[in-house]
């Protein structure tokens, strides 16, 4: 078996903007391991797999590459750590997540991971919302993916449909609301 830790851990510490020595701090170890890890010359003991995931907010099954057949893959971006948490609390048993806190990742994301649905909250800037979602919208390899938008404003709402997005979802929302939205999107997918 070829396990690639050491790629996935590099690539979501870049990916989120973590340093190496921020890593370290936070599972207790030295920069050090954390760089054997990330060039393959050493693999972290076990009981960090489960911590890094979480610090990630991925699933250990994602962070060892594994193969999750038959779970959806859930692209999530909210620019609140709170919301991204509960989000990820809420669908963690049930999906494969892939998380970020900017917009301007999710079109990148999306190409690279294909991701089943996307959960895109409505945040800073309308206008590099409605550039980012249009982006989704017109690229070939994403303009099939259902994309969910959370908002705290219903006016939001009828804008986003009328571009295109599958649902939405008005914040703050209730977890089987939530996953009943999302089922009824993928009950589409695949």
């Amino acid at each position: 078996m070829n396990i690639k830790i050491g790629d996935k851990i590099r690539e979501l510490r870049k990916r989120n903007n973590i340093t190496q020595e921020q890593l370290a701090e936070f599972l207790g170890v030295t920069n050090q391991a954390i760089s054997k890890w990330e060039s393959e010359n050493g693999y972290p003991d076990i009981e960090y797999i489960s911590p890094i995931a979480d610090f990630f907010k991925v699933t250990t099954d994602y962070l060892l590459d594994h193969a999750q057949k038959g779970r959806y893959k859930i692209l999530i971006c909210d620019d609140k750590q709170m919301n991204r948490d509960i989000l990820y609390d809420i669908l963690k048993s049930e999906y494969e997540l892939i998380i970020t806190e900017n917009t301007q990742n999710v079109l990148e994301y999306a190409i690279i991971e294909q991701p089943d649905l996307i959960l895109m909250d409505i945040f800073q800037s309308e206008s590099e919302n409605i550039e980012i979602f249009s982006a989704l919208k017109i690229t070939e390899t994403t303009c099939a993916i259902p994309v969910i938008i959370l908002t705290r404003y219903f006016e939001h709402s009828a804008k986003y449909l009328n571009l295109g997005a599958a649902d939405y979802i008005i914040k703050p929302f209730d977890p089987s609301e939530l996953k009943a939205r999302i089922k009824a999107q993928l009950r589409n997918v695949k």
